[in-house]
């Protein structure tokens, strides 16, 4: 193996790139925080690495955690993996109020080079929710609709070169006043894609109405508009509006594009229309919106039988179903499996196709194998898609490979950072590794965002409880009954 890929220190090994710890022929557990804070001190062997920088790797600006107390974790688990003791320490010495220093030896005194890791993404884009000029509060499921597929475009479009943030975290922005500045610190995102739409009189349901739409590029550090473009087409061709703008942006980004399959989406505006209404009622909070959203898509499936979109999200509303325990499970699934393939049959390139799929082989069939093929597949074809990141991260920890799981949790959130549902799965995740602090730290977080947030309120308490603070855990289970 590369020297830069394995670094050896006593009798552990670590593997860089599939970043995994071993002992021997075992492998020992190493969360995110731990890895990242051993790999930082392996950079520096013997040299004193501060707090501050270890904070600035693990919590990029605009993170908002307690740092303190969050490093001095981070970095119990650390010794806790390596069986180092921090009053007689073998390989991670404490220098009071600055910070730590590696004091093995690598390689028999050996320096190893340590290779340098690209980020997964060179830019992050937010794509703001476009407002509704129409005046009629009836049509905001249209310019809903239309934010949601330019996430999906830009998310094909830009995969590898562009992270694009999912719906729920700029949705939280919706009618805010907030300057771009400042969304972009919360977000984390360099850019921010901004609009609005508005259509023409004889409207939604006719073939013949007209779209207007306004779409501004802006960088977030200098609150600078790149470029402004308004685009006017008939709703039959507003699909090819957002490719457009799609492109226009990957080109001011000076985005270098993977070959891109081309997306095949309704021509029928009727189709279209009621899809967008089905999309509307799937994205509200919870279960509450499933029915509807089911009959829209299956009047969008109707209209259009060659729908590939609607046809997977008609699936993966069946699969929440069974999620949620609206229906036997079992008859949800069985409900969403031929849709499901029918959806990969219309459009293989389709993202969420493959997720759909993948979620009946886990949930249904239980075969884990062609389940990771399909959720891997929809994760190479959108790597902005905070859904398969999240199934795939439950998919890793409930076969056991906890650091992978944790690696996909933390993608997820970064996609999504306001979600409530990324962060409780996130927090499962660490629950299913044992890492029951973790999984408090990350319940903790999506309550500052809605306190009675019931998964996360019940998953506190069960994590309490394996901790050892029974009494506290019971107490929270109860308020969150």
């Amino acid at each position: 193996m590369d020297a830069e890929r394995l670094l050896r220190f006593e009798s552990f090994e670590l593997d860089v790139r599939s970043r995994e710890l071993r002992k021997g022929k075992n492998r020992i557990r190493l969360q995110e925080q731990p890895f990242e804070i051993l790999r930082m001190m392996l950079e520096h062997p013997g040299d004193v690495v501060t707090r501050e920088e270890l904070a600035r790797r693990l919590w990029p600006e605009g993170t908002f955690v307690d740092f303190e107390h969050s490093l001095n974790a981070a970095v119990k688990r650390l010794r806790a993996a390596l069986g180092d003791d921090a009053d007689n320490p073998r390989f991670v010495e404490t220098l009071p109020r600055r910070g730590y220093r590696f004091i093995a030896s690598l390689n028999g005194g050996t320096t190893v080079a340590m290779p340098v890791v690209a980020p997964d993404y060179t830019a992050r884009l937010a794509v703001m929710p476009f407002k509704n000029l129409s005046g009629d509060p009836g049509q905001e499921y249209f310019s809903d609709g239309f934010t949601e597929e330019m996430i999906l475009q830009l998310g094909r479009l830009g995969r590898g070169r562009i992270g694009v943030l999912s719906r729920t975290s700029s949705q939280a922005f919706k009618g805010s006043a907030r300057r771009a500045r400042e969304i972009g610190e919360l977000l984390r995102a360099d850019y921010l894609l901004e609009g609005s739409v508005r259509l023409a009189p004889g409207g939604v349901e006719g073939r013949e109405g007209r779209v207007r739409i306004t779409a501004q590029l802006v960088e977030t550090s200098t609150e600078s508009h790149l470029w402004t473009d308004v685009y006017e087409r008939n709703l039959t061709d507003q699909l090819s509006v957002q490719a457009e703008v799609a492109a226009r942006i990957a080109r001011s980004l000076a985005v270098e594009l993977l070959p891109e399959q081309p997306v095949q989406p309704s021509h029928d505006a009727a189709a279209y229309q009621t899809y967008l209404k089905g999309r509307y009622y799937w994205n509200l909070q919870g279960d509450q919106g499933f029915p509807q959203a089911i009959t829209f898509f299956e009047q969008a499936c109707a209209t259009d039988p060659n729908f590939a979109a609607a046809h997977a999200d008609l699936a993966r509303t069946h699969t929440q179903r069974a999620e949620y325990y609206n229906l036997v499970p079992r008859q949800a699934l069985e409900r969403a499996r031929p849709i499901a393939e029918r959806a990969l049959q219309l459009d293989p390139h389709l993202s969420h196709a493959h997720l759909a799929v993948g979620n009946i082989r886990a949930m249904l069939d239980w075969d884990w194998e062609a389940a990771e093929e399909r959720i891997t597949q929809a994760i190479a074809l959108n790597p902005s898609s905070d859904c398969a990141h999240r199934w795939y991260g439950l998919l890793l920890a409930g076969l056991g490979r906890s650091s992978e799981a944790v690696r996909e949790a933390e993608l997820a959130r970064e996609v999504d950072p306001l979600c409530l549902v990324v962060g409780t799965s996130a927090a499962w995740i660490q629950f299913m590794a044992g890492d029951y602090e973790a999984a408090i730290g990350i319940c903790r977080h999506v309550m500052d965002m809605m306190p009675n947030f019931t998964p996360a309120w019940r998953l506190l308490g069960a994590s309490l409880i394996q901790m050892g603070r029974a009494a506290e855990g019971v107490a929270e289970l109860e308020a969150a009954a």
